[in-house]
């Protein structure tokens, strides 16, 4: 398994930056450091040939006379060797007379060998004369290194300049950056307040604002848990109380009657703690679920048979009947579970304030942008004015006989929301009761 391994943009900007320096100083220096020595030969053969060619076109001085060295006021270069020769073959002067040239005479340029010395020879034939030029090719190539060296030495020199400039430039303009990861690194856990972006490059910028965006998020999220778990508290305070003060009824009851009758009352308690217990379990069962899963087809019309077998028990302890009708299949992409809670506590909600011996009718419509699936129930209905604050958590409507969590149609909104569907509450046509819909896009 490879292990991933972490590293400091920091130090990766540096390496390849002052990497690149070094390589592109080097290619550079050496690209000058030959083409200077390739210059430099171009120039000491041109001084080669302009000798000869001064010598030749002269006044004849140095074309009479026995073989002689240099003199003092000769304008000849110190490292040059200079020979002239009579058309007969008679040398007539040697400015070195212990170095003499080899008698063979190339014209033009060439090589020749010395006294275990290589030389570069150019000879120069007039009417009158024969003129060799030699020059020590270890003297020119010294020369020419020395040349080459000194034509790279700002190439050197600005190398690590260059480099230190990279290496304030990088460090500067990651600070930014920095000072960010440090205002992050000092925060205590609960604050969660943005992040300044102030001062940072472009680049980094959209990330610290992705962060905050997330922030922002988490803080609602947290501000909504808390409320939650405080109106849960508030919630569960109320029927836990309830439950003590049955049981310490229980305990005072001095006849069979009495006693039979808080018992009643202790279990009716009980089981009404636990549906509020179970409906706080499937709203954080859901919350945790939803964000876990992809979302996947899923068929509402198979969802709905499932949901009504479910609560087909519930339906039948108060003798109400459940019609199912419309498409027989409707496919919406969502998660399974959470799209049967929402029918489920559609339906329990529906079944809880219809009266027994009435009616609730399910219906699902398919159509070209959206599949509506419509609960009509004649229980006593919501009032307009109170519709949407029905969806609130632990929302109850006043003067309602029966009791419940006030969860059920929060967590159907929540789970509706989380598939693109809206949820409304609208009048039955017969006008007599409550039709919720819910209308998810396809």
């Amino acid at each position: 398994m490879s292990i991933p391994l972490s590293y400091s943009l920091r130090a990766r900007l540096l390496f390849f930056l002052l990497a690149a320096i070094v390589v592109g100083a080097l290619v550079q220096g050496a690209i000058a450091y030959r083409s200077t020595l390739a210059q430099a030969d171009d120039i000491f053969d041109s001084l080669l040939q302009r000798t000869a060619l001064s010598l030749g076109t002269g006044d004849g001085l140095l074309s009479t006379g026995p073989t002689h060295a240099r003199g003092a006021g000769s304008p000849v270069a110190d490292d040059l060797i200079i020979q002239i020769w009579t058309p007969d073959g008679l040398r007539v002067f040697n400015s070195r007379s212990r170095r003499p040239l080899p008698d063979q005479i190339v014209l033009g340029f060439s090589d020749a060998k010395m006294e275990g010395s290589t030389y570069r020879v150019y000879s120069l034939a007039t009417p009158f004369q024969v003129i060799q030029v030699a020059q020590d090719m270890g003297v020119r190539t010294s020369m020419a290194r020395a040349l080459a060296l000194r034509t790279i030495a700002p190439i050197a020199a600005a190398a690590p300049l260059l480099m230190l400039i990279v290496w304030c430039v990088v460090s500067w303009s990651l600070r930014p950056v920095k000072r960010a990861r440090a205002q992050v690194a000092a925060r205590q856990p609960e604050d969660l307040s943005p992040v300044s972006v102030q001062g940072l490059p472009d680049e980094i910028r959209p990330l610290v604002q992705e962060l905050n965006l997330l922030l922002e998020r988490m803080r609602g999220a947290f501000a909504q848990q808390k409320q939650f778990v405080g109106d849960a508290a508030h919630e569960l305070r109320s029927p836990l109380t309830a439950l003590r003060l049955q049981l310490q009824a229980l305990q005072r009851a001095g006849d069979a009657e009495t006693r039979k009758l808080a018992e009643q009352r202790l279990a009716a308690g009980i089981d009404r703690a636990t549906r509020l217990v179970e409906q706080l379990l499937s709203m954080a069962r859901h919350e945790s679920a939803a964000e876990q899963t992809p979302p996947e087809a899923v068929d509402l019309a198979d969802v709905l048979r499932q949901a009504l077998s479910e609560m087909l028990p519930q339906a039948n302890a108060k003798t109400i009947s459940i019609d199912l009708d419309g498409a027989p299949q409707a496919w919406v992409q969502g998660h399974r579970d959470a799209l049967t809670l929402l029918v489920r506590n559609l339906l329990d909600n529906a079944i809880k304030y219809t009266p027994a011996g009435k009616r609730v009718h399910l219906h699902l419509e398919q159509a070209a942008h959206e599949v509506a699936l419509l609960i009509d129930d004649e229980g006593p209905g919501v009032a307009p004015e109170e519709r949407e604050r029905v969806f609130d958590r632990f929302y109850r409507v006043e003067g309602n006989a029966q009791h419940g969590s006030g969860l059920g149609l929060a967590i159907a909104r929540s789970i509706a929301n989380q598939h693109g569907a809206a949820i409304t509450l609208q009048d039955t046509p017969a006008g007599q009761g409550l039709r919720v819909k819910v209308a998810f896009p396809t």
